[in-house]
Formats: C-alpha cells, structure tokens, sequence
C-alpha cells in the first residue's frame, strides 16, 4: 500500500515539474474563499480585477523532477510485504 501510494505521489510531482517548463505564468480567474486570501496573496499578486497571477520560479520545475523520481525510486526500493 505504501509503494503505490509513493509511486503516485512521486509520478504527480514529475508531471507537475513536466508541466512547469512549458507555463510562464499561471492565472487564477475564480473568487478565492476568504480564509485562502492571506496566504494566496503572499504566492501570487492580485491585479486590479480580481485575478491572481502566479509566477513560478525557474528552479521549481527541475526540483518538482528530482523530487518526483527520487520519490518514485524509493517506491520501488521499498521491501514487498
């Protein structure tokens, strides 16, 4: 149970860093509850429309991978139970 649950979290970190070399920018276009607001404006800037941009970092991509596949080898190297 543990290594499928690795191996997934592992696989959804290499497909978000995947993701993050082909995006500049990320817009969030719905309404945000009030109690998200603090720490989404600490992340990203509201413009005067409401919208909150999200400028990833340039390292973010490459960490996401390694984290990913790093976590994905420990997946396989767990022990069968």
């Amino acid at each position: 149970m543990y290594r499928a649950g690795f191996l997934a979290f592992g696989l959804y970190l290499v497909l978000l860093g995947g993701g993050l070399f082909f995006v500049d920018e990320l817009t969030l276009n719905q309404k945000i509850s009030s109690r998200a607001a603090p720490l989404l404006n600490v992340l990203a800037q509201p413009d005067s429309s409401g919208r909150h941009h999200l400028h990833p970092p340039e390292w973010a991509p490459f960490s996401l991978l390694g984290l990913g596949v790093i976590t994905m080898l420990y997946a396989i190297a767990l022990p069968k139970q």
